[in-house]
């Protein structure tokens, strides 16, 4: 059994008290202690500029609650105006000079407006922007589901999305992306005795950990199991483009299956938004894992 401290407990429990009430409590013991008083003042600091950020005033005798209420509103309605007019702005730099004779349609747009008003992160604000700009030059691109999918996306899953861009590659037979990590190949008395029956590559190496996979699947842009391709016969052409690297190479083994993450619909619509940067790391590592399946052109 772990032992708490006491002190430190107490602490937690005065920035608690302070994060729901706005307010210190009585304790039985003061806390003296110089790095202590530093800390909760960092603590208090930052508590103020959240309290005003959200429109809330502690101790204002001039004010009642039903102003305070007011205030909060107005300042809520203020934040969400600046975002829109930001996201707006912003989408001006990303339009393209061609656009479609066809118009937006003004329910897509409607609840786009709807849902960026409380996007206030900088990078997701460009991201929201870069979907208007798209959805002008050709309306129909970002479905109404990708955008509720992009709203509930915070900023932590949108570098996992921008991490799973960077090892995405597609296929001249299937243009939609995935992310290869492994192979199967069908149980003989020969592979069960070498053990080479399967073999997996570990993108946490490249980037992209096991619990930024789940967060993406989780959210709706990975789909929510491994997928696995078709039994390649021995001869098999395989094309695929990683980035602006084109891969050719011949299957040269019997029985083998392909493992791989496979974007949904938003996500494949939301990953020619990012600026996806090669992993050539990735790329040796996986050519190498599959050496003995795959015969790569040099």
């Amino acid at each position: 059994m772990v032992k708490v401290n006491s002190l430190s407990a107490q602490q937690r429990l005065l920035q608690l008290a302070k994060t729901q009430f706005g307010a210190g409590i009585s304790t039985s013991k003061d806390i003296e202690s110089t790095n202590n008083t530093q800390d909760q003042s960092q603590f208090s600091d930052k508590h103020q500029q959240l309290a005003a950020r959200s429109g809330a005033i502690f101790n204002s005798a001039s004010l009642n609650i039903n102003q305070r209420a007011e205030r909060r509103l107005q300042m809520q309605r203020e934040r969400q105006q600046h975002n829109l007019e930001r996201i707006m702005a912003q989408a001006l730099e990303y339009c393209p000079e061609s656009v479609s004779a066809q118009d937006v349609d003004p329910d897509w747009f409607q609840q786009f407006c709807d849902l960026i008003l409380d996007i206030s992160n900088t990078n997701m604000q460009h991201l929201w922007a870069k979907i208007l700009a798209g959805e002008i030059a050709t309306p129909g691109k970002f479905s109404l589901k990708t955008l509720h999918t992009l709203k509930r996306m915070s900023y932590k899953e949108a570098m996992a999305l921008q991490q799973a861009a960077n090892l995405s590659c597609r296929t001249r037979q299937d243009p939609s992306a995935r992310i290869y990590f492994g192979y199967i190949s069908r149980p003989s008395l020969w592979r069960l005795l070498t053990g080479r029956s399967r073999a997996v590559v570990n993108l946490n190496q490249f980037g992209l950990s096991y619990p930024q996979i789940l967060s993406l699947m989780d959210i709706g842009l990975l789909h929510s199991s491994e997928i696995e391709s078709g039994t390649l016969p021995a001869g098999q052409q395989l094309n695929w483009q990683y980035q602006q690297l084109s891969m050719n190479g011949t299957v040269c083994s019997k029985d083998v299956v392909l493992q791989y993450y496979k974007y949904t619909a938003s996500g494949a619509e939301l990953l020619p938004l990012l600026n996806a940067q090669p992993n050539q790391q990735y790329v040796e590592a996986l050519k190498q894992l599959l050496v003995n399946i795959i015969r790569f052109a040099p």
